[in-house]
């Protein structure tokens, strides 16, 4: 009896399997990632390729590579925001959450009130209550303090950080 897939599997090249997440499947599948990650203080990256990269979604890629290229710069954002804790004692899953939700609200590509949201409910499946209010704070200050509607992206795309150094 063959394994039953789920919807939007597709079968690759090779036999192996890759489904089509959702946005915020990707998103969840990233914030487990970046999770294990910083646990076993490794790269998120390195999760990917013991994984193998045919078994992660490209959106989560992306975030992942995007996330990976920018933590140094995203960490300190989140440092000087969270002014009512020190970094190294806010929830690894929060960290998690809003670097993500970070490298995405600066990447331009999607609208910052559904990045805020979508950081919100992560916080809430995956955190404590508490959390959702922190996360929308920080993303809030973000988006009032980096985003302005006719500026370009702040921080670069994962292709185009690999390729500039």
């Amino acid at each position: 009896m063959s394994a039953a897939k789920g919807p939007g599997t597709k079968r690759r090249a090779g036999g192996t399997t890759t489904s089509s997440l959702t946005r915020r499947q990707a998103r969840e599948r990233a914030v487990s990632i970046l999770y294990e990650a910083k646990i076993k203080s490794i790269s998120p990256t390195q999760i990917v390729e013991s994984e193998g990269k045919n078994v992660v979604d490209p959106l989560t890629m992306y975030l992942i590579e995007g996330v990976a290229s920018a933590t140094d710069d995203i960490d300190e954002m989140i440092a000087r925001l969270s002014t009512s804790w020190e970094f190294d004692r806010l929830a690894v899953v929060n960290v998690c959450i809003l670097e993500l939700a970070i490298f995405e609200l600066l990447d331009g590509r999607n609208k910052p009130a559904v990045v805020i949201n979508e950081a919100v409910e992560l916080a809430k499946t995956f955190s404590e209550p508490a959390s959702a209010r922190f996360v929308n704070g920080v993303l809030s200050s973000i988006k009032d303090e980096y985003l302005k509607s006719d500026s370009p992206p702040v921080l670069p795309s994962p292709e185009t950080a690999e390729t500039s150094g």
